[in-house]
């Protein structure tokens, strides 16, 4: 029963499936996991520095503040950059790996310089978010492109679902993580070697799909 349901959820119905298809969902769930688990981690240390100020107004203009630098800030790379993905996917993927890297870096360390910074800091990680987000979505639609036997629309499905399954252990896991170790100091330490391996899993899912 239990089969049953679990490769109705992770195996297309329609088409012929891809031989990359499995490797691709296997290290896919891997990478989404550590990624969600740095995403909980760069978050709760970010709101920790916005939970100290007095103001309400002052918080609001932060943490919303952030997403508007960044959003802003990204379309200019999102116009100039499309085209690359697809003319050379290789070093669009690791720049992709480097700014989203960057991105949690620079969340996790918020909570040690200046409220004043705060803005700048933040918008800067959202920015270099928005980017890396854009060039693994432009990867993965290839990636799906590839796998696709006239199935695109199911094969995106099954790996949103697989993904989003992956991405609730993830911010479960990093949620437990600050509590575990609620120094910012020691998570911001951790983060490149959580990084270096989710780039790793993300590598080691595209590896025989992106030419």
């Amino acid at each position: 029963m239990l089969t049953r349901v679990f490769e109705k959820i992770l195996l297309p119905s329609g088409g012929k499936l891809s031989p990359h298809y499995m490797k691709y969902m296997k290290w896919s769930f891997v990478s989404t996991t550590l990624v969600s688990i740095q995403t909980a981690m760069s978050t709760h240390s970010m709101l920790d520095v916005v939970g100290d100020s007095s103001c309400e107004s002052y918080r609001t203009i932060n943490y919303i503040g952030k997403d508007v630098i960044g959003q802003v800030s990204s379309l200019a790379y999102m116009s100039y950059m499309g085209e690359k993905s697809d003319k050379n996917s290789d070093n669009f993927m690791l720049f992709s790996n480097i700014t989203q890297q960057l991105s949690f870096i620079a969340m996790s360390l918020t909570p040690m310089v200046s409220n004043s910074l705060f803005l700048p800091v933040a918008g800067t990680s959202n920015l270099l978010s928005n980017i890396s987000f854009t060039g693994y979505g432009a990867i993965n639609a290839k990636c799906i492109q590839e796998m696709s036997d006239d199935n695109t629309g199911e094969l995106y499905m099954k790996i949103t679902t697989v993904n989003t399954l992956a991405s609730s252990i993830g911010l479960s896991i990093g949620i437990a993580f600050t509590f575990a170790v609620p120094e910012h100091e020691i998570r911001a330490c951790l983060m490149p070697v959580i990084g270096a391996i989710r780039v790793y899993a993300y590598n080691k899912a595209i590896e025989d799909l992106i030419k």
